[in-house]
Protein backbone atom coordinates (compact mmCIF):
# COMPACT_ATOMS: atom_id res chain seq x y z
CA UNK A 1 0.00 0.00 0.00
CA UNK A 2 3.05 2.30 0.11
CA UNK A 3 2.69 3.28 -3.54
CA UNK A 4 -1.12 3.32 -3.61
CA UNK A 5 -3.15 6.24 -4.90
CA UNK A 6 -4.79 8.28 -2.13
CA UNK A 7 -8.56 8.85 -2.05
CA UNK A 8 -10.57 11.60 -0.39
CA UNK A 9 -13.16 9.61 1.57
CA UNK A 10 -12.91 6.67 4.02
CA UNK A 11 -15.54 4.76 2.02
CA UNK A 12 -17.69 5.30 -1.03
CA UNK A 13 -21.42 5.96 -1.14
CA UNK A 14 -22.34 2.32 -1.82
CA UNK A 15 -20.15 1.08 1.01
CA UNK A 16 -22.85 -0.70 3.03
CA UNK A 17 -24.22 -2.55 0.00
CA UNK A 18 -20.81 -3.57 -1.29
CA UNK A 19 -19.53 -5.13 1.94
CA UNK A 20 -22.69 -7.18 2.52
CA UNK A 21 -21.94 -10.11 0.22
CA UNK A 22 -20.84 -13.74 0.00
CA UNK A 23 -17.77 -13.45 -2.21
CA UNK A 24 -14.52 -15.39 -1.85
CA UNK A 25 -12.91 -15.52 1.61
CA UNK A 26 -9.54 -13.86 2.33
CA UNK A 27 -6.81 -14.36 4.94
CA UNK A 28 -8.60 -13.90 8.26
CA UNK A 29 -5.42 -13.22 10.27
CA UNK A 30 -4.25 -10.36 8.06
CA UNK A 31 -7.74 -8.86 8.01
CA UNK A 32 -8.10 -9.00 11.80
CA UNK A 33 -4.64 -7.50 12.34
CA UNK A 34 -5.49 -4.60 10.05
CA UNK A 35 -8.86 -4.04 11.76
CA UNK A 36 -7.20 -4.08 15.19
CA UNK A 37 -4.71 -1.38 14.20
CA UNK A 38 -7.37 0.74 12.51
CA UNK A 39 -9.70 0.43 15.49
CA UNK A 40 -6.98 1.72 17.84
CA UNK A 41 -6.46 4.70 15.55
CA UNK A 42 -10.20 5.40 15.22
CA UNK A 43 -10.76 5.36 18.98
CA UNK A 44 -7.90 7.68 19.88
CA UNK A 45 -7.23 10.29 17.18
CA UNK A 46 -9.32 9.69 14.05
CA UNK A 47 -13.09 9.94 14.57
CA UNK A 48 -13.46 10.40 10.81
CA UNK A 49 -12.71 6.70 10.19
CA UNK A 50 -14.61 5.17 13.13
CA UNK A 51 -17.81 4.47 11.19
CA UNK A 52 -15.96 2.66 8.41
CA UNK A 53 -13.83 0.65 10.84
CA UNK A 54 -16.91 -0.26 12.88
CA UNK A 55 -18.69 -1.59 9.81
CA UNK A 56 -15.67 -3.54 8.55
CA UNK A 57 -15.08 -5.10 11.98
CA UNK A 58 -18.46 -6.83 11.76
CA UNK A 59 -16.93 -9.22 9.24
CA UNK A 60 -13.77 -10.09 11.16
CA UNK A 61 -14.79 -13.74 11.54
CA UNK A 62 -15.33 -14.31 7.81
CA UNK A 63 -13.85 -11.52 5.66
CA UNK A 64 -14.25 -11.70 1.89
CA UNK A 65 -12.58 -10.05 -1.09
CA UNK A 66 -15.11 -7.19 -1.03
CA UNK A 67 -14.39 -6.52 2.64
CA UNK A 68 -10.67 -6.52 1.89
CA UNK A 69 -11.22 -4.11 -1.02
CA UNK A 70 -13.16 -1.75 1.28
CA UNK A 71 -10.40 -2.00 3.89
CA UNK A 72 -7.76 -1.10 1.30
CA UNK A 73 -9.89 1.89 0.27
CA UNK A 74 -9.72 3.07 3.88
CA UNK A 75 -5.94 2.63 3.91
CA UNK A 76 -5.72 4.72 0.74
CA UNK A 77 -7.71 7.43 2.50
CA UNK A 78 -5.32 7.33 5.46
CA UNK A 79 -2.37 7.71 3.11
CA UNK A 80 -3.87 10.96 1.84
CA UNK A 81 -4.52 12.22 5.39
CA UNK A 82 -1.30 11.18 7.13
CA UNK A 83 -0.67 14.71 8.42
CA UNK A 84 -4.04 15.04 10.10
CA UNK A 85 -3.79 16.18 13.72
CA UNK A 86 -6.52 16.24 16.33
CA UNK A 87 -5.90 19.75 17.66
CA UNK A 88 -7.18 21.16 20.94
CA UNK A 89 -7.79 24.89 20.72
CA UNK A 90 -9.12 27.71 22.84
CA UNK A 91 -12.88 28.02 22.54
CA UNK A 92 -14.07 30.75 20.18
CA UNK A 93 -17.23 31.22 22.23
CA UNK A 94 -17.63 32.87 25.62
CA UNK A 95 -20.98 31.18 26.20
CA UNK A 96 -21.32 28.51 28.89
CA UNK A 97 -23.07 26.33 26.30
CA UNK A 98 -19.68 25.58 24.72
CA UNK A 99 -18.18 24.01 27.86
CA UNK A 100 -19.78 20.58 27.41
CA UNK A 101 -21.68 19.78 24.21
CA UNK A 102 -22.87 16.53 22.69
CA UNK A 103 -23.95 15.74 19.14
CA UNK A 104 -26.04 12.59 18.65
CA UNK A 105 -27.13 11.07 15.36
CA UNK A 106 -28.51 7.79 14.03
CA UNK A 107 -28.83 6.01 10.70
CA UNK A 108 -32.14 4.17 10.73
CA UNK A 109 -32.26 0.44 9.87
CA UNK A 110 -28.99 0.50 7.93
CA UNK A 111 -28.10 -3.14 8.72
CA UNK A 112 -29.46 -5.30 5.91
CA UNK A 113 -29.30 -8.53 7.92
CA UNK A 114 -31.43 -7.47 10.91
CA UNK A 115 -32.40 -3.84 10.20
CA UNK A 116 -30.81 -2.49 13.34
CA UNK A 117 -29.77 1.16 13.33
CA UNK A 118 -26.43 2.84 13.94
CA UNK A 119 -25.84 5.24 16.84
CA UNK A 120 -23.14 7.87 16.64
CA UNK A 121 -22.14 10.70 18.93
CA UNK A 122 -19.40 13.24 19.56
CA UNK A 123 -18.89 14.98 22.91
CA UNK A 124 -16.92 18.24 22.98
CA UNK A 125 -15.36 20.17 25.84
CA UNK A 126 -14.82 23.83 24.93
CA UNK A 127 -15.60 22.83 21.32
CA UNK A 128 -12.84 20.20 21.32
CA UNK A 129 -13.81 16.53 20.77
CA UNK A 130 -12.93 14.33 23.76
CA UNK A 131 -14.93 11.18 23.02
CA UNK A 132 -16.90 9.71 20.14
CA UNK A 133 -18.72 6.50 19.29
CA UNK A 134 -20.15 4.62 16.32
CA UNK A 135 -22.07 1.49 17.26
CA UNK A 136 -24.94 -0.68 16.08
CA UNK A 137 -27.96 -0.37 18.37
CA UNK A 138 -28.84 -3.44 20.43
CA UNK A 139 -32.56 -3.27 19.64
CA UNK A 140 -34.50 -2.82 16.40
CA UNK A 141 -35.86 0.73 16.36
CA UNK A 142 -39.35 1.01 14.87
CA UNK A 143 -38.87 4.48 13.42
CA UNK A 144 -36.23 7.08 12.62
CA UNK A 145 -37.36 9.05 15.66
CA UNK A 146 -36.86 6.07 17.96
CA UNK A 147 -33.39 5.39 16.52
CA UNK A 148 -32.40 9.02 17.09
CA UNK A 149 -33.84 8.98 20.62
CA UNK A 150 -31.82 5.88 21.52
CA UNK A 151 -28.66 7.54 20.20
CA UNK A 152 -29.36 10.67 22.25
CA UNK A 153 -29.81 8.53 25.35
CA UNK A 154 -26.39 6.90 24.90
CA UNK A 155 -24.77 10.30 24.39
CA UNK A 156 -26.52 11.74 27.46
CA UNK A 157 -25.00 9.08 29.72
CA UNK A 158 -21.50 9.90 28.51
CA UNK A 159 -22.10 13.62 28.94
CA UNK A 160 -23.33 13.19 32.51
CA UNK A 161 -20.19 11.24 33.41
CA UNK A 162 -17.98 13.90 31.83
CA UNK A 163 -19.84 16.65 33.68
CA UNK A 164 -18.87 15.02 36.99
CA UNK A 165 -15.24 14.78 35.87
CA UNK A 166 -15.16 18.45 34.85
CA UNK A 167 -16.72 19.56 38.12
CA UNK A 168 -14.10 17.56 40.03
CA UNK A 169 -11.51 19.53 38.05
CA UNK A 170 -13.05 22.82 39.13
CA UNK A 171 -15.02 23.67 35.98
CA UNK A 172 -18.34 25.45 36.51
CA UNK A 173 -20.91 23.82 34.22
CA UNK A 174 -24.41 25.26 34.32
CA UNK A 175 -26.03 22.61 32.12
CA UNK A 176 -24.58 20.44 29.31
CA UNK A 177 -26.19 20.79 25.89
CA UNK A 178 -27.07 17.93 23.55
CA UNK A 179 -27.77 18.60 19.87
CA UNK A 180 -29.90 16.44 17.57
CA UNK A 181 -31.43 16.98 14.13
CA UNK A 182 -34.66 15.00 14.59
CA UNK A 183 -37.62 17.06 15.79
CA UNK A 184 -39.59 14.01 16.95
CA UNK A 185 -36.76 12.73 19.16
CA UNK A 186 -36.25 16.20 20.65
CA UNK A 187 -39.97 16.48 21.46
CA UNK A 188 -40.06 13.04 23.14
CA UNK A 189 -37.05 13.92 25.29
CA UNK A 190 -38.96 16.88 26.72
CA UNK A 191 -42.31 15.17 27.33
CA UNK A 192 -43.43 14.84 30.93
CA UNK A 193 -44.98 11.44 30.22
CA UNK A 194 -44.97 8.83 27.46
CA UNK A 195 -47.96 8.56 25.14
CA UNK A 196 -49.28 5.47 23.36
CA UNK A 197 -46.90 6.01 20.43
CA UNK A 198 -43.76 6.02 22.58
CA UNK A 199 -44.69 3.76 25.48
CA UNK A 200 -42.95 0.76 23.86
CA UNK A 201 -39.50 2.37 24.09
CA UNK A 202 -37.57 0.43 26.70
CA UNK A 203 -37.16 1.77 30.23
CA UNK A 204 -33.37 1.86 29.91
CA UNK A 205 -33.69 4.47 27.16
CA UNK A 206 -35.64 6.89 29.37
CA UNK A 207 -32.50 8.15 31.12
CA UNK A 208 -32.37 11.04 28.65
CA UNK A 209 -35.91 12.23 29.41
CA UNK A 210 -35.25 11.93 33.14
CA UNK A 211 -32.19 14.20 32.83
CA UNK A 212 -34.17 16.79 30.88
CA UNK A 213 -37.08 16.77 33.33
CA UNK A 214 -34.63 17.23 36.22
CA UNK A 215 -33.07 20.19 34.38
CA UNK A 216 -29.69 18.44 34.16
CA UNK A 217 -29.45 18.54 30.37
CA UNK A 218 -30.43 20.98 27.66
CA UNK A 219 -31.68 19.61 24.31
CA UNK A 220 -31.43 21.74 21.16
CA UNK A 221 -32.53 20.80 17.66
CA UNK A 222 -30.15 21.65 14.82
CA UNK A 223 -30.38 21.25 11.07
CA UNK A 224 -29.02 18.12 9.40
CA UNK A 225 -26.31 20.20 7.73
CA UNK A 226 -24.96 21.18 11.17
CA UNK A 227 -24.83 17.64 12.57
CA UNK A 228 -21.20 16.74 13.35
CA UNK A 229 -22.03 13.14 14.30
CA UNK A 230 -23.08 12.35 10.71
CA UNK A 231 -19.52 11.15 10.13
CA UNK A 232 -20.11 8.38 12.69
CA UNK A 233 -23.31 6.98 11.19
CA UNK A 234 -23.04 7.03 7.41
CA UNK A 235 -20.71 7.51 4.41
CA UNK A 236 -20.11 11.20 3.62
CA UNK A 237 -19.02 13.02 0.49
CA UNK A 238 -15.91 15.18 0.21
CA UNK A 239 -17.69 18.50 0.86
CA UNK A 240 -19.41 17.30 4.04
CA UNK A 241 -16.18 15.65 5.24
CA UNK A 242 -14.31 18.94 4.88
CA UNK A 243 -16.91 20.63 7.07
CA UNK A 244 -16.60 17.88 9.68
CA UNK A 245 -12.79 18.24 9.72
CA UNK A 246 -13.20 21.85 10.82
CA UNK A 247 -15.85 21.04 13.43
CA UNK A 248 -13.77 18.20 14.91
CA UNK A 249 -10.52 20.21 14.76
CA UNK A 250 -8.88 17.67 12.45
CA UNK A 251 -6.18 19.83 10.89
CA UNK A 252 -4.02 19.08 7.86
CA UNK A 253 -1.80 22.04 6.92
CA UNK A 254 -0.98 20.54 3.55
CA UNK A 255 -4.51 19.45 2.61
CA UNK A 256 -5.51 16.02 1.39
CA UNK A 257 -2.92 14.76 -1.05
CA UNK A 258 -3.70 12.68 -4.11
CA UNK A 259 -0.95 10.78 -5.92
Amino acid sequence: MIDCRAVKTPCNGNFLQEIDDNSEAVNITEYQQAIGSLNYLAQHTRPDIMFTVNQLSRFSTFPTTKHWTALKHLLRYLKGTLKFNLSYKKSRSSSSISILMGWADADYANARDNRKSISGYVVQVYENPVCWLSKRQSVVAQSTTEAEYISMNVCAKQMRWLSYVLRDLGQQIEKPTLFNDNSGAVIISKQASLNTNTKHIEVRYQYLRDCVLKNLLNIIQVSTTQMIADVLTKPLGVQKLNEVYSQLHLDDPGGVSEN
